[in-house]
């Protein structure tokens, strides 16, 4: 590490892909002020409305399923604060009303796309890449959708490709493609293709706006958390699109029940809605 650059200091001498919520933030003090009135709202609606389970469990939830949108987001969108909570608030409305309360796969998109955009502004630490490539294992097999394993490939190649690359991810990669091709030899058929149109075009038109999002970060204004660098646009614009992707992969694996199974969604669907939205009232200003 270069004299010039700054020493990691707190939870990044440990860690290269843990972000703590600074409170110094706006936005960070926003979200802890939110989380916890959308806690005491959500348990306050499921004992008005008689929703399925507790008010505690709904309550705590709630705080867990809006921060991880919350935290996805940001990683999908660094320049874009509205983005994410756009998503709490899709989110927070998908735990209610469709019981989107898996937040596995919307975790394990948020740990692939900061390894890829490099958020914190430090490479992977061996402890990290062992982590991710565990829990992507383990999520592929519990979520039985062996398509992360393969898009775990994709962004650990990606690192050792990009500026500053890892060249050993490409072993982790490998490490991936071989556990999908095991999952591929006892389960051939966990790949479905079955959805109906309507499905179809909306996968078409939301990569598409991804496809047009990514056109918007040719020169990210945000920095990296440790040594206050802009971002690199080619590795924001990958780890958007891994995150679509991800997203994507729970369809083609579960069909039309993946729409309303996970929050990932309220994250994918915000990314392209704030932007737009950002653009229009440009235009009209």
């Amino acid at each position: 590490m270069p004299d010039s650059l700054p020493k990691p200091s707190g939870i990044y001498r440990f860690s290269s892909i843990a972000r703590p919520v600074d409170p110094r933030y706006p936005t960070n003090r926003a979200l802890l002020v939110l989380l916890p009135l959308l806690a005491l709202a959500s348990a306050g609606l499921t004992i008005v409305l008689e929703l399925d389970g507790g008010a505690l469990s709904k309550g705590l939830g709630t705080m867990l399923t809006c921060f991880v949108a919350w935290a996805l987001t940001r990683e999908l969108s660094p320049d874009d604060d509205v983005a994410a909570f756009v998503a709490v608030a899709l989110a927070w409305s998908a735990l209610l009303f469709l019981d989107a309360t898996s937040v596995l796969l919307p975790f394990v998109a948020l740990l692939l796309v900061r390894i890829v955009n490099r958020s914190t502004g430090l490479p992977a630490r061996p402890f990290d890449t062992i982590s991710i490539l565990g829990i992507c294992i383990w999520a592929a097999i519990s979520l039985e959708q062996g398509l992360i394993l393969l898009l775990a490939a994709v962004a650990f190649s990606l690192n050792a490709t990009l500026t500053d690359p890892q060249r050993h991810h490409f072993l982790a990669a490998g490490a991936c493609l071989t556990v999908f091709a095991w999952l591929l030899i006892e389960a051939p058929s966990f790949i479905s293709f079955q959805l109906p149109s309507l499905d179809w075009l909306i996968v078409i038109t939301l990569a598409a706006a991804y496809v047009w999002a990514g056109k918007q970060y040719r020169a990210p204004i945000s920095v990296s958390d440790v040594y206050s660098k802009r971002l690199d646009p080619v590795r924001v614009r990958g780890g958007l699109l891994l995150g679509f992707l991800l997203a994507v992969q729970a369809l083609l694996t579960d069909g039309r029940t993946a729409w309303s199974d996970t929050p990932i969604w309220a994250c994918v669907i915000a990314v392209p809605v704030s932007l737009l939205a950002r653009r229009r009232l440009a235009i009209v200003n």
